[in-house]
This record gives C-alpha cells, sequence and structure tokens, in this order.
C-alpha cells in the first residue's frame, strides 16, 4: 500500500482495555491506543480516540476491531502508517 514507516508504532500495540469509548461507552467507529490500550470513538463522534492521544502523547492509534482492514494513524505525523503487522509484530489479542 506504499505507507510510510513511523517512529512512533510500537513494536507490540496494547491490547484494548474495553470493547467501547472509555469516555461514551459508544460501541463503533472506535480507535485503540497503540501505547496504552485506551479505546476512544472516532472524530466524526465525539473524537475521544483524538483527544487522549493528544492528552497523553501518545501519536498512534489503530482501528477496531483490529482486522485486515484496520488502518493505522499517527497524530504526530498526520497520516496513515504502516501497522505493526506490517513491521512484523505479532497482532494484538483483544
Amino acid at each position: 500500500m506504499g505507507l510510510t514507516q513511523c517512529e512512533h508504532v510500537p513494536a507490540t500495540p496494547a491490547a484494548p482495555l474495553s470493547d467501547r469509548c472509555e469516555e461514551c461507552g459508544s460501541g463503533h467507529s472506535l480507535r485503540l491506543c497503540a501505547t496504552c490500550g485506551h479505546v476512544g470513538c472516532c472524530e466524526s463522534q465525539r473524537g475521544h480516540g483524538r483527544a487522549h492521544a493528544l492528552e497523553a502523547g501518545h501519536p498512534v492509534i489503530l482501528s477496531l476491531p483490529l482486522s485486515a482492514r484496520s488502518f493505522t494513524w499517527c497524530y504526530e505525523h498526520r497520516g496513515y502508517v504502516q501497522s505493526p503487522a506490517e513491521l512484523g509484530a505479532p497482532a494484538a489479542k483483544g
């Protein structure tokens, strides 16, 4: 797909801490913090995933559910980046 490699992507992403947004309880369009496992909703909802990334300084999120269709985004690079799986890391268990 030609995505950028990103130094912020952890070797092994954190497992999701919840199956819903930890702030508002939404169960769809969720984002996983690759650093700590926080689960937040996407920017088209209330943006709790983005807010966590910026407030905690954890720039990389993955879309949930984790699958071959998931994407990885880096807020510092402001773009899609190679996923941990594309970099050879094992998939997170959730």
